[in-house]
């Protein structure tokens, strides 16, 4: 094999199959990133058996070939070259030659027979969506998903795909929030309803890798994985085993009290009060107390060896007075990913979920369960 191509396009294109490669496994070959030169285009190909990150640019092929070469040292080492042409060639003795300028070096490549082929694109659903939405979405769900167990349920994001209302869903819970995103589908392939359990990892970084700009994503689900495509990248991920809890029985579908107050307020009063939650006894960490009055929120917070805090905000109240406990975190991260001026919270019980949505906007809410003190 034997290609020219410009290092700030190689660096991008081994930057992104990196995040795929394998760190720590007995299985030599996917520590490796497979670069596989044809018809004037390189592929390069990272995998952990999990995630799999497919790379396609346009290079100048002179002998089309591929070479496997360790993942590690090969991104350090492109990304340190000068931003020049870099001519790649693989040479008799199981080594490649990256020769640059004046300059030269060479690293010891790995048998690419040994890299596992990766699965073609193929689903009996696909639909297209928008960038900014998929990776606005992704932000406001992972949030609400676990991280204790990464082949957990709950560590995954259920894709729900229903043609028939037009509109995708993700949902993400970790037993104690729940967030929950509708989408709107650019077209589709199904007229059936199709669901996916993803694993969070494979959605944070795909939101990682996909441009900030407009454009579209095509996703497709397969048997037991789920693709993502575009232009040049293509992001798999082997779905999780299991049954996402049914958790349309979980949201309320009534309250009593409804507070509209601005999201900064809200979350610089909310981000004071859980740096001072802190406690030895776990059970209590990260408590904050909230008292709706007629007009006002009063949050409040301590910790025995640290101190106490006691805030008033002005806030729309509508409805009955109420005090509940939450774990200020939850709320914190769910105000971090809500981008409006005004907030709403929507209270039942104080033992009753709080739901969290933008104000105006009603594709997306984050549920969180009260703590019981006392």
């Amino acid at each position: 094999m034997h290609i020219l191509c410009p290092q700030p396009q190689l660096v991008n294109a081994v930057q992104k199959v990196y995040r795929a490669v394998a760190t720590t496994t007995t299985y030599h070959a996917i520590t490796g990133i497979l670069l596989q030169a044809h018809e004037n285009t390189l592929t390069l190909q990272g995998t952990d058996l999990d995630l799999g990150i497919i790379y396609t640019f346009p290079v100048e092929v002179i002998e089309e070939g591929e070479l496997l070469l360790p993942a590690r040292i090969f991104t350090e080492m492109v990304r340190r070259l000068p931003p020049t042409s870099l001519s790649l060639q693989s040479l008799q003795d199981n080594t490649v030659e990256i020769a640059y300028q004046q300059s030269k070096v060479q690293l010891n490549s790995i048998d690419a027979s040994q890299f596992p082929l990766l699965p073609p694109v193929e689903g009996n659903f696909s639909f297209t969506v928008a960038i900014t939405a998929l990776k606005d979405a992704i932000r406001k769900v992972t949030i609400a998903a676990g991280n204790d167990d990464l082949r957990s349920i709950f560590n995954g994001v259920l894709w729900e795909l229903e043609p028939g209302e037009n509109r995708f869903n993700l949902v993400a819970t970790d037993t104690h929030r729940l967030a929950v995103y509708h989408g709107q589908p650019e077209d589709s392939t199904s007229n059936e309803t199709a669901t996916a359990l993803v694993p969070c990892r494979a959605m944070n970084e795909l939101a990682r890798l996909l441009p900030g700009e407009d454009g579209l994503v095509k996703i497709t689900i397969g048997e037991s994985q789920i693709y993502a495509q575009h232009e040049g990248l293509t992001l798999y991920t082997r779905l999780l085993n299991g049954k996402f809890p049914h958790y349309q029985q979980v949201i309320p579908t009534d309250h009593i009290t409804t507070i509209e107050i601005a999201t900064r307020d809200l979350l610089d009063t909310v981000e004071r009060a859980t740096l001072l939650a802190r406690d030895e006894n776990k059970a209590r960490a990260h408590i904050i107390i909230l008292q709706v009055g007629e007009k006002s929120l009063k949050i409040t917070s301590e910790a025995a060896e640290i101190g106490h805090l006691e805030e008033e905000l002005t806030a729309e109240i509508a409805g009955q007075p109420l005090e509940l406990a939450l774990n200020g975190r939850y709320l914190l991260e769910t105000l971090r990913v809500i981008d409006t001026e005004n907030v709403i919270l929507e209270l039942l019980a104080p033992l009753k979920p709080v739901v969290v949505r933008p104000a105006g906007q009603e594709n997306y809410f984050c549920l969180i369960l009260p703590v019981r003190i006392g």
